[in-house]
């Protein structure tokens, strides 16, 4: 059974999840009672990390339903996060998520982050709320009052919704980031500074995704650009595989003696199979495929792409492959990546 299969089994619910439920749920109704029909609860996930985004989530719960097991996310196990987030996301009145990635956490530091991601979270609600309640995060710079309450993940039931919604959202994010980046475990620890991840780090370097300011004296030897070219345009094009909702299955999938893929990708049901490659200011650009790939790269990789299929049962899937055309500039910036089918 697959990890969404899990998340579609029914939870056990206990008196005590009811019970808190009932007192968390006090709370909106002394809102209600004083006119604010619209409550939007606003948290965050990944503010402690070394790497990957900050996550915000802001979510306006229906009133007079109930979401029995709603708690702070941390305290909750994965499967149960799971469910909850699918019926979160399926019952509520209104939700939306939004991040902010590493680069702009050091560049304006982790609290003013955490601070746009809620706010772009608000304003990416399809309804505006009448008020909005953080987690202990004062936000400025919008339309409507916000209250600030200490632990309100775990008092009330708006905030423990958006709660949940920024720890799933951003744990399958660090899960689909494990494929590309294997060596630092990233599935296991979502980018918290364990003893596994901090010695990776000292091994191997920081990987595009990692949080310079963070690093601290985890780092001394190595400086902020530690892959070569074709690695980092790889990884830049995973960055934006994963913003458009692919799930990256392999990242370089190599069978011996015939060639190797940049990506496996899924999406929407369908397999995606991609190389990538880039070229500078200096270089002619893109056009078509055939003036890229030669017949013998295209039927390497198609001959690489059918023994995955068939290692993973999916030889009656449907598949794509792309060219991921990776534009840069004259100090190694990615200025565009287009998507061109081959077969």
């Amino acid at each position: 059974m697959s990890r969404n299969d899990k998340s579609q089994r029914p939870i056990r619910i206990s008196q005590r999840d009811i019970d808190r439920y009932e007192e968390m749920a006090k709370y909106e109704s002394i809102l209600r009672e004083d006119g604010y029909g619209l409550i939007a609860g606003v948290d965050e996930a990944g503010r402690g990390p070394l790497a990957g985004p900050v996550v915000a989530a802001a979510c306006i719960l229906p009133e007079g339903e109930t979401f029995y097991g709603l708690n702070d996310s941390k305290k909750l196990t994965e499967r149960r996060r799971e469910a909850l987030y699918s019926e979160i996301r399926r019952r509520a009145v209104a939700w939306a998520v939004a991040m902010v990635s590493n680069h702009e956490i050091d560049r304006i530091n982790i609290l003013e982050a955490t601070k746009e991601a809620m706010r772009q979270a608000l304003r990416s609600l399809p309804v505006e709320p009448d008020i909005a309640v953080t987690d202990a995060v004062a936000l400025k710079g919008l339309d409507y009052p916000v209250m600030v309450e200490t632990r309100g993940d775990a008092r009330i039931n708006a905030v423990a919704a958006a709660s949940v919604l920024a720890k799933v959202t951003r744990d399958r994010m660090m899960r689909n980031w494990d494929a590309v980046y294997r060596v630092y475990g990233f599935s296991s620890h979502k980018g918290y500074g364990t003893r596994e991840h901090m010695n990776a780090i000292r091994s191997h370097g920081p990987s595009p995704i990692h949080r310079m300011s963070f690093l601290g004296n985890i780092l001394k030897d190595f400086s902020k650009e530690c892959f070569d070219r074709g690695v980092h345009i790889e990884h830049r094009v995973a960055d934006d595989l994963i913003a458009r909702g692919h799930t990256i299955l392999e990242h370089r999938y190599a069978v011996q003696q015939i060639g190797e893929i940049d990506f496996i990708t899924s999406r929407n049901n369908m397999i995606y199979v991609i190389e990538c490659k880039g070229r500078g200011p200096s270089s002619s650009s893109f056009g078509g495929v055939d003036g890229i790939l030669s017949v013998g790269q295209i039927e390497r990789i198609r001959s690489v792409a059918m023994q995955w299929l068939e290692e993973h049962d999916q030889t009656d899937a449907q598949v794509e492959m792309l060219f991921a055309a990776v534009d840069t500039g004259r100090s190694g910036e990615i200025i565009n990546i287009r998507y061109l089918p081959f077969s």
